[in-house]
């Protein structure tokens, strides 16, 4: 059985191979780290905000990295949502249910980005 760390690092991992062969945009509109922006606007706006934001056309890979950590909340083994795989779907669950489960998800959240932040290199830049 695999413990959180190891939960967190293998899915925060996929997220930067993915991102490597060019199947997942993480970068920002002008070629900026969004893997780097969205723990501080977590913890500043909270996680409901963080995805709505993430939610416009012109932030895909805000979108792309938000979709990821979906995926990663409904994965057995952290199991605190339940059929999420995208950004938009992540926000509908979470309006939907109680504060308890938005807490827990947004800790999780950081836990993520903690792994995700250092897998994940720019796109285009040096790695």
């Amino acid at each position: 059985m695999k413990n959180l760390e190891q939960i967190r690092a293998q899915s925060a991992l996929a997220l930067a191979l993915e991102a490597e062969k060019g199947n997942t945009p993480v970068s920002g509109a002008n070629g900026g780290e969004a893997i780097k922006k969205i723990p501080p606007m977590i913890m500043g706006n909270g996680l409901l905000a963080t995805i709505a934001f993430s939610l416009d056309p012109k932030r895909e890979g805000y979108a792309a990295i938000l979709s990821h950590l979906a995926r990663h909340l409904c994965s057995p083994g952290i199991a605190i949502t339940e059929d999420t795989i995208s950004a938009k779907s992540l926000i509908e669950f979470l309006v939907a249910n109680d504060s308890a489960t938005l807490r827990l998800a947004t800790a999780e959240s950081l836990e993520w980005f903690g792994y995700a932040r250092r897998f994940v290199k720019k796109q285009g830049g040096e790695k």
